[in-house]
């Protein structure tokens, strides 16, 4: 082999390793994302019914309604993250439910995880019920909006906390993201609550691959998502120089994919974004 090709071998193997090295560094960053819900976990307080900070869409059930924030007072009755947390108790008797809403900014075709805890403090066996959805409408509506989680914890004993986690296309920039419930609909006094704590919206990236094909060149893929990311690159992870490629990512199988030819002068680093 003529040092030529081993000297374009040496390079090409050290820039697999960097793009290696920087997905690494991007999976290993993405759970900082910013929560974009405000007072997800409900710490901003204080307790009392109907009583939630920093969420704007508040509606009771039309009768029986009682649902708000309290704090940690004794096992089962407790937090999931913190000192507080939102309990739905209310029972009525027309199908109408204790609803919490609130606008969350997103960036359209962008992935979002949406989780959010959910549980018991005591017996609830007589028809209790949490649908958790986002979407334009704040109603209960399946047809315009998606139902993340239907959540019927009929149980003789407490359920303790129970993570729901789902990963979301936006179809709108605010979309409300809201939670509906009823502990019962017969219309018994209630004493016993599904309770709702440490909300998270964060913005995620579908996980990138990279392979070289025996033309010398650089294959990024990604799972398909019909969303507009982006590849960037820059030359060195100590700047904020990063150009977005004007090549577009075309569709093959399940992936996006984007092809480059490699060069044997520079080493570079990539990433996804959105525009």
């Amino acid at each position: 082999m003529s040092d030529t090709k081993r000297r374009m071998k040496k390079n090409i193997a050290l820039k697999l390793l960097t793009i290696g090295l920087l997905l690494g560094l991007s999976l290993v960053a993405l759970p900082a994302q910013t929560n974009l819900v405000a007072n997800g976990s409900f710490e901003a307080g204080p307790v009392g019914q109907n009583i939630f900070t920093a969420w704007p869409l508040v509606a009771g059930a039309s009768d029986n309604s009682d649902y708000g924030v309290t704090t940690n007072s004794k096992p089962p009755d407790v937090a999931e993250q913190g000192n507080y947390y939102a309990y739905f108790r209310g029972h009525p008797t027309d199908s109408s439910q204790d609803c919490l809403g609130t606008y969350v900014s997103l960036e359209v075709g962008g992935v979002y995880n949406i989780s959010y805890y959910l549980g018991t403090d005591g017996p609830l066996t007589n028809g209790a019920a949490m649908w958790a959805q986002i979407g334009p409408s704040y109603g209960l509506d399946p047809n315009q909006d998606v139902i993340l989680t239907a959540y019927f914890p009929d149980s003789a004993s407490a359920l303790p906390y129970q993570k729901f986690s789902t990963n979301y296309v936006a179809a709108s920039t605010a979309p409300i993201l809201s939670f509906h419930a009823v502990n019962a609909t017969n219309g018994i006094a209630a004493t016993n609550a599904i309770l709702l704590d440490n909300i998270s919206v964060v913005q995620t990236y579908p996980p990138m691959n990279f392979s070289l094909t025996g033309s010398d060149t650089l294959v990024f893929s990604w799972p398909f998502t019909n969303s507009p990311y982006r590849l960037q690159s820059n030359a060195s992870l100590g700047t904020t120089n990063w150009v977005t490629l004007t090549n577009l990512p075309v569709n093959v199988g399940p992936n996006n994919q984007i092809a480059l030819a490699l060069s044997t002068n520079r080493v570079a680093f990539y990433r996804l974004t959105l525009p």
